[in-house]
């Protein structure tokens, strides 16, 4: 899309160009495909490079037109254009031809086509202009004109290494760029980078950290009049607001992938599986009974492309050879042998481009006669006449001593396989327990959500006493999330699904804003607040929300247990560490109980005895949170005296950016 003169024009592959206007769209041109538009000096007229050659798009008296330009008649698939008269075009068959267009920009006068003899890469290539300098990009560099004083004739091209950022160690491919406003985007391999455009090469080159991702080789960017960066890749659209930091979602995986539409048993046409895409890497095999065969459909959705795409398959297992390509999209299996088998599929489009390769476990299921069980009897089998025929043969006492032995071993045998058979539903039980914990805070948060947002609306329909109830209700229900909450913690942290990402963190800033959302809690108990900081920013490599829910954490257990006194917040530096630290002059904690101060699930005070509320979580998740930062959380106690709380992590360096600042 394109916008000129206040329009809305959209470059389409059906049916040429359309001018979008509110909900109506108006057909500019009738020919197939329109690949790319370029705007010319004017700001009423564009070209547009399509599948014959190049039109020229004119805005009079409000109607948007469109006329060919005669004397390039080949399938053009980008277009630039200069003020002197001067069209470039890249043509589907890897040239770049050089066009003088007539004065009245109808016609073409003259044409100069460029390929490999003139020093450009093989592959396709594409035309822009970087401040009115003709550049021409492929997977493999820019280039631009090497000798421009010479005939047009003679020209060659050469790679322009200072327009590119200089990557240690790597030659990543060069998959698209964007120039505006004396700013050049690039897409290098997985990564994009912005610079100034100074002279012939380009200075100060940043990195885009939130767009540092795989990327698929099919890459559009785009850079709108208020500096959003759009990036498409075939089939995500992300956007990324420079000014207001990153907002690009989670990347999918890169490129496309073939789908595993149906597989069938064709002896008895029986759908063994079909009706939705099939994950990378199910949970379990598809159990398929012995001596069948089985045919499989695949599809490769994709747009933009004209021929469908070839498809190869392998069956790991039992041939780890790839098939040839083809272009049908179905393929029959035979003569399986029982066991496990992943049927693997890779899709290959017009572009010669590959796809992920789509993987399909599948289980054989043997015949009774050669199952687990049969094998069993047949074992069992054998061994009862072994055993005869020694009993036959040996004499009495080496029969007693042989029974006497096959008894001890057979309760051996026996005690081993209720050890296992114990471990093993030990080991279920807690598997079941992690899911029921994860399961359970996840389906009571949302109805409990509800309910603490409903009382917000009672509250506004009732007055006087009646919301004392309402604030029993809410100070409950809060109490409930909160609970439901650090079981969801312990859970994901128990899983491994916590991920930490660790960038430089200013501690103190962190310890000062968590200490002023609780100095109202401390003050509503008659505590004397305090907070200390160093002074000088103290930087660590750190997650900031869970530097914040450990701070968090710890404060409030100080606030909780003090009833009176002090409760002091600060920070420092000892030995290349950094730490904040919180103190109390609360009720302290026994010597006995510090090995479990950590421990899950475990407080001091117990059963009917427990003066304090808690669920004895919050302690546990701040010490796997803190060791997952390479931190730690050390305590000094004394009962009925109070506490002393130091986290503690490794000191980093003050990023650069904050450095300059400075």
């Amino acid at each position: 899309m394109k916008t000129a003169e206040g329009d809305l024009l959209a470059a389409t592959q059906q049916n040429g160009l359309y001018h979008l206007e509110g909900r109506t769209k108006r057909p500019i041109g009738g020919w197939e495909r329109t690949w790319s538009l370029t705007e010319a000096s004017a700001g009423d007229l564009l070209y547009a490079a399509t599948t014959d050659g190049v039109k020229r798009v004119a805005r009079r008296n409000g109607q948007w037109t469109a006329s060919p330009i005669s004397g390039l008649d080949a399938e053009i698939r980008s277009v630039a254009s200069r003020e002197d008269g001067t069209l470039w075009a890249s043509t589907f068959d890897d040239r770049v031809i050089r066009a003088s267009l007539s004065p009245d920009r109808r016609s073409i006068t003259d044409t100069i086509s460029y390929g490999i003899e003139a020093g450009l890469p093989e592959g396709y290539k594409g035309v822009h202009l970087i401040d009115s300098t003709l550049t021409i990009a492929s997977s493999k560099g820019l280039y631009q004109i090497e000798n421009p004083a010479v005939r047009p004739e003679r020209r060659t091209f050469t790679r322009q290494d200072a327009l590119l950022p200089n990557i240690e160690g790597e030659s990543p491919m060069v998959k698209s760029f964007y120039y505006k406003n004396g700013r050049l985007w690039v897409v290098l391999g997985n990564r994009v980078f912005v610079g100034e455009v100074q002279g012939q090469g380009v200075a100060d080159w940043d990195g885009i950290a939130p767009l540092h991702f795989p990327k698929s080789e099919a890459i559009s960017v785009f850079v709108d009049d208020v500096g959003t960066l759009w990036l498409g890749d075939q089939l995500r659209l992300f956007r990324y607001a420079a000014r207001a930091g990153a907002d690009v979602p989670d990347p999918a995986p890169p490129g496309f992938a073939p789908l595993i539409r149906r597989l069938i048993a064709p002896k008895e046409n029986r759908l063994l599986y079909g009706g939705t895409p099939h994950r990378e890497d199910p949970g379990s095999p598809l159990p398929v009974r012995y001596g069948e065969d089985l045919r499989v459909r695949v599809a490769s959705p994709q747009y933009g492309t004209t021929t469908p795409p070839e498809y190869r398959y392998r069956l790991l297992g039992r041939d780890d050879e790839w098939s040839d390509w083809s272009s049908a999209p179905t393929r029959r299996f035979n003569d399986f042998w029982e066991g496990t088998y992943r049927l693997q599929v890779q899709a290959r489009n017009e572009r010669g481009q590959l796809s992920r390769i789509t993987s399909f476990p599948l289980e054989i299921i043997p015949p009774w006669y050669r199952s687990i069980w049969a094998y069993l009897v047949y074992g069992l089998g054998f061994l009862g006449l072994a055993y005869g025929a020694r009993r036959f043969y040996i004499v009495k006492e080496e029969k007693r001593q042989a029974h006497r032995r096959v008894q001890k071993l057979e309760r051996e045998r026996v005690v081993a396989e209720r050890l296992k058979k114990a471990n093993d539903r030990l080991r279920e039980a807690n598997r079941l327990k992690e899911d029921f914990l994860a399961t359970t805070s996840h389906e009571l948060r949302t109805p409990l959500t509800n309910i603490l947002g409903s009382l917000e609306v009672l509250r506004g329909m009732m007055e006087g006493k009646e919301t004392e109830f309402l604030d029993m209700i809410e100070e409950n229900g809060k109490r409930l999330k909160r609970t439901l909450n650090a079981l969801l913690d312990l859970s994901m942290l128990r899983s491994g699904e916590e991920d930490v990402e660790l960038t430089p963190t200013p501690l103190d800033e962190c310890v000062e804003r968590v200490a002023s959302d609780l100095r109202a809690d401390a003050e509503e108990k008659g505590l004397s607040f305090r907070v200390d900081l160093s002074g000088a920013p103290m930087w660590a490599d750190l997650d900031e929300q869970y530097l914040e829910q450990i701070l968090r954490n710890l404060i409030e257990n100080a606030i909780k247990y003090t009833d009176e006194g002090v409760v002091a917040v600060s920070t420092g530096t000892a030995e290349g560490r950094v730490y904040a630290e919180v103190e109390d002059t609360g009720i302290g904690i026994d010597e006995a109980f510090l090995p479990d101060l950590f421990e899950e699930f475990k407080q001091e005070s117990r059963g009917r005895s427990r003066t304090y509320e808690g669920n004895g979580l919050g302690l546990a998740i701040s010490a796997r949170l803190a060791d997952q930062m390479d931190g730690a959380i050390r305590v000094e106690t004394e009962k009925h005296k109070g506490s002393r709380f130091r986290v503690e992590f490794p000191r980093s360096s003050e990023p650069a950016e904050a450095g300059a600042e400075g």
